[in-house]
């Protein structure tokens, strides 16, 4: 059975990683789409008779897709392939009757099992795949893709952690991957910590020759709203609730950054997290990293029940970020 099909996920490494897996007799035409706007353009043309949509995407994301789909009652069989394995999206995309959910990391014998329990391929269809060259597909492929790509998926994990932890849904972030000056990031931490009663937890981790910290920021009004949330005891003072905003972040930052480094085959450790001073030098303002340009991973989980925003940071020096982009080269 060969059908039209629609790849849409705003990573071009996970589009030809899951096009790679598409058994060739079950495509007729290859369409790719790199934002759910892209997506529905496509199946409005009718050009979608099956679609692989991830959940988390720039511009319209995958859940919108999903209502825009049932609200214009257009005919398309959808396999979700998303990071986002939290219970409560879960539950959000049942309601839609989709065909299956399948969790990145992509595994090709789930699919192939899927596909052939659906009646879309036959056992004999599996020994042929598909090569992404032949996707109509005219984006370019963004820096450090593969590496968002990954952090995307430990972005999921971290995000179900807390979302079990709070029993609410937490707004996947999308990670913003650029490279600064160990000047302009200290700057910007100073800026956030002259607040009155905002923090910031940093974590370093090591191994392997990869070096690095975690940086995750709470404002007052954040630090209150989740103390708020997980315990009765309305009279903590503010060493306690930094406390309770400490071990959250390292759940955090642990849970992330252990499912990144086990994606690339890596073994990290961790020190032990603390509250990053006001006015006291930081690491990046040394002389050797203050004019260093550093690889800066930068996420925001949102909680809308709670109006939270936690904005987590990650920063490889320049040294790591040069093996980085030997490991994405291997694995």
């Amino acid at each position: 059975m060969a059908l039209d099909i629609i790849v849409c996920d705003d990573s071009k490494f996970a589009r030809n990683q899951l096009i790679r897996v598409i058994p060739k007799k079950l495509v007729k035409n290859l369409y790719t789409s790199s934002n759910g706007k892209e997506a529905m353009e496509l199946l409005r043309e009718g050009k979608g008779k099956l679609m692989f949509l991830d959940l988390n995407m720039p511009v319209m994301d995958g859940y919108e897709v999903l209502e825009a789909v049932r609200q214009e009652g257009l005919r398309v069989m959808i396999i979700v392939v998303s990071g986002d394995i939290q219970q409560q999206a879960l539950e959000i995309i049942k309601k839609y009757k989709v065909l299956a959910f399948i969790k990145k990391p992509l595994v090709p014998d789930e699919l192939h099992e899927l596909l052939t329990k659906y009646g879309l391929c036959h056992e004999d269809d599996l020994e042929e795949l598909t090569d992404p060259s032949i996707a109509i597909d005219h984006s370019e492929t963004k820096p450090f893709d593969e590496l968002g790509e990954k952090i995307n998926i430990a972005t999921g994990l971290a995000a179900s952690k807390i979302a079990d932890m709070l029993n609410l849904f937490v707004t996947m972030p999308l990670p913003n991957i650029k490279i600064e000056t160990g000047r302009k990031i200290s700057s910007d931490i100073q800026h956030w910590l002259d607040i009155t009663g905002n923090i910031i937890v940093s974590q370093g981790f090591d191994g392997d020759g990869i070096l690095g910290e975690s940086l995750i920021y709470f404002s007052s009004k954040d630090i209150n709203t989740y103390t708020k949330a997980v315990t009765d005891n309305q009279k903590l003072d503010d060493q306690a609730k930094n406390s309770m905003v400490i071990e959250l972040a390292s759940i955090i930052s642990g849970t992330l950054m252990r499912n990144f480094t086990h994606q690339i085959n890596y073994i990290i450790n961790f020190n032990f997290p603390g509250l990053v001073s006001p006015n006291v030098e930081h690491n990046l303002t040394n002389p050797e990293l203050i004019n260093s340009k550093i690889l800066n991973v930068e996420l925001t989980y949102v909680i809308k029940d709670l109006n939270m925003n936690i904005k987590f940071q990650i920063l490889f020096n320049h040294s790591t970020s040069e093996k980085l982009k030997e490991i994405m080269a291997l694995v």
